[in-house]
C-alpha cells in the first residue's frame, strides 16, 4: 500500500511573513537582505546566512520607532537592523524573522 503525504498546511501569518520578508530579499542569491545603511552609505545588503543569530528588538529607545519590534541580524558583536518593519508587536516581528531564515535557507527560495 502506498502512502501519500498531504501537502504542509502554512498559517496565514507564515503566509504574511513570506511575503514580508521577500520584498526585502535581494535576487543576486540565496540569504542576502536589505538593511538599513549606516553613515553615508547609500544602501546596504546582508547575507543572513553568515549570521551568528536573527532576533528581534524592542526598539522603544529608537527615536524613529518608540514602542515597536524590528529585525536584525548579529555578526559577530555588530547587530545590523533589516529594512523590514518596524512592527507594532512582537509576535509579527518573530514571524519575519522566521521568515527571513526560512528564505535564506531555502534550497529554492521564491520570495
Amino acid at each position: 500500500m502506498t502512502q501519500t503525504q498531504s501537502p504542509a498546511v502554512v498559517p496565514e501569518e507564515l503566509k504574511w511573513a513570506l511575503t514580508e520578508a521577500g520584498k526585502e530579499a535581494v535576487a543576486v542569491a540565496p540569504g542576502w537582505f536589505r538593511a538599513w545603511p549606516t553613515g553615508d552609505e547609500r544602501w546596504s545588503v546582508v547575507n543572513i546566512r553568515g549570521a551568528s543569530q536573527v532576533i528581534v528588538n524592542h526598539s522603544r529607545e529608537d527615536e524613529r520607532h518608540p514602542n515597536s519590534w524590528t529585525v536584525r541580524a548579529l555578526f559577530g558583536d555588530k547587530a545590523v537592523e533589516l529594512r523590514l518593519g518596524p512592527y507594532d508587536n512582537k509576535e509579527q516581528a518573530i514571524w519575519v524573522a522566521h521568515a527571513v531564515l526560512n528564505l535564506a535557507f531555502a534550497e529554492d527560495p521564491k520570495p
